[in-house]
């Protein structure tokens, strides 16, 4: 299975990941780091390298590209040779859920990652252009 480790600033790891257990239930092999104020990037590489475990196979997933959580991440991809690691940024929900799913059908971590990518750029939408041309009422009842 692919270990999916969320890096991202202050608690938005912690935070993505309780909407996701809110979501689909309590998940295994996933792990949020938070990139608190009080680290340094030694800091951060340190709690991803433990983070690691004896994965072989990991997706990390950022919030900013260029951020130090992504360059920390992407800088450890290519350090740790013995390993399949692949990074994303521009973290969202939707890339989340779909890579949770996913990971155990798709064992390509290259495919893994196109799948992954397609959720992430179609769970961004504006509200108006989600309405069907003579829709008078919209009415949102229930939801995940």
């Amino acid at each position: 299975m692919t270990k999916i480790i969320v890096l991202a600033h202050g608690n938005f790891p912690s935070g993505i990941l309780s909407s996701l257990e809110l979501i689909a239930g309590k998940q295994e092999n996933i792990i949020g780091i938070d990139f608190l104020p009080s680290m340094s990037s030694v800091d951060l590489k340190d709690r991803l390298l433990s983070a690691f475990g004896e994965s072989k196979r990991i997706l990390i997933l950022t919030d900013l590209l260029g951020g130090t959580p992504f360059n920390v991440a992407s800088t450890l991809s290519v350090s740790e040779e013995d390993r399949d690691i692949k990074v994303l940024s521009g973290l969202n929900l939707a890339m989340l859920i779909e890579a949770v799913f996913a990971r155990d059908n798709i064992q390509d971590l290259e495919s893994l990652i196109e799948k992954v990518l397609g959720s992430a750029q179609l769970g961004i939408s504006e509200f108006s252009k989600c309405l069907k041309e003579g829709d008078e009422q919209v009415e949102f009842e229930g939801g995940i």
